[in-house]
């Protein structure tokens, strides 16, 4: 444990190891680590959380439509990267890879198994330039195929980045009422309106 750990606040100095997230009192939540430094993973909003909900619906309906065999979840399940503890809004996971950790009992999950990573940008917060620069570095490093990165100010938008080359391109990017449609992992079709709808 790092010795400049305080747990009279909810964390000392740093910098920090996985053992000091995980053995804090608070046991890490809503955080991430990143090369040995605490970023604050959101700052708590109703929009953040409803658009939350309504990504995991999206997905797990779009799977169950294409009878894949995939995990669908976010906020709470971390991925080890090679400097970085994170726990993506939501995502998409073999789902073979999460029968495996629920059976191991182990705490973190491998990023090569995901197919998609999905962010939700909490403006002003201490993830927002994680979420539009550092983690399109990692998960494209990781070989993520797929990296949404979804807003709701000032408008609700849905930035799609696709894995070229083991670097992200940028896909369709749609705004409001306008209509995503991507083909990876399987067929998803949605505006971003309707997923602040489905997250009620």
């Amino acid at each position: 444990m790092s010795a400049a750990l305080d747990y009279g606040t909810p964390f000392g100095h740093g910098p920090y190891t996985p053992d000091d997230l995980h053995n804090s009192p608070e046991e890490g939540k809503g955080y991430e680590l990143w090369n040995g430094w605490l970023i604050e993973k959101m700052s708590p909003s109703g929009r953040h959380n409803r658009m939350g909900r309504g990504l995991r619906r999206l997905f797990e309906d779009a799977a169950e439509r294409a009878g894949a065999d995939v995990f669908v979840d976010g906020g709470e399940y971390e991925f080890r990267f090679p400097t970085a503890i994170r726990k993506p809004d939501v995502f998409i996971l073999e789902g073979a890879a999460e029968r495996e950790l629920a059976d191991a009992d182990a705490l973190y999950l491998d990023p090569s198994d995901l197919y998609l990573v999905a962010e939700v940008v909490s403006r002003r917060s201490g993830s927002e330039g994680h979420d539009r620069k550092v983690k399109r570095l990692e998960y494209a490093a990781a070989g993520i195929p797929q990296y949404w990165i979804v807003d709701f100010r000032p408008v609700f938008s849905i930035q799609v980045l696709n894995l070229e080359n083991g670097h992200y391109v940028d896909g369709p990017c749609v705004t409001g009422d306008e209509l995503l449609v991507v083909e990876r992992p399987f067929e998803i079709s949605v505006t971003p309106e309707k997923v602040y709808l489905l997250g009620s």
